[in-house]
């Protein structure tokens, strides 16, 4: 980023405004391939579109016929089932990112990363623990609930990684 734009303390690394030095792309060429793959990015849209289509099918199970109502709401139970796993996989190319970019995992963004990460994993696990335990039908309100609190979790951990997908260390 321009120097003279830049915020006072480095949002990927903490470093003092006054230590910043002008951009080169001085990476290798190993990394800048690495990077410029986005594999995160990518990973990251499976887990929120899974989230999104558990309150969309379970309205479409609440305001259709029973034969097509119990098809979304066995569709709601599928992709709570896939949402952890998802989240796993996003996570974890996530790590693999911040460590490629950064060469560690503990700069401050990528802290704040890893704890709303945490809480993700948490929800999603937790979400097909309630259809276990409950059965679909009675779980899906607290579902749609809980997949609302998992999209802002994700809107959280996307602003953070916003500002961050084309910053990297050199060397």
């Amino acid at each position: 980023m321009d120097k003279d734009g830049a915020p006072d303390i480095c949002p990927a690394c903490g470093i003092s405004k006054k230590v910043f030095e002008d951009y080169k792309y001085n990476i290798s060429q190993k990394r800048k391939l690495i990077m410029d793959i986005n594999i995160h990015p990518i990973m990251l849209h499976l887990p929120q579109a899974i989230t999104g289509l558990i309150p969309f099918f379970g309205f479409l199970s609440l305001v259709t016929d029973a034969g097509w109502g119990i098809k979304f709401l066995y569709a709601v139970e599928v992709v709570t089932y896939l949402l952890p796993l998802s989240v796993l996989a996003a996570t974890l190319t996530g790590m693999f990112d911040g460590h490629n970019r950064f060469k560690k995992l503990n700069t401050p963004a990528l802290k704040k990363k890893m704890i709303l990460a945490s809480v993700l994993m948490v929800l999603t696990i937790v979400m097909p623990c309630i259809v276990y335990s409950m059965g679909i039908k009675d779980a899906l309100f607290p579902l749609i609930g809980l997949s609302f609190l998992t999209l802002a979790n994700e809107a959280m951990l996307s602003k953070i990684g916003i500002r961050l997908i084309f910053a990297h260390l050199p060397g």
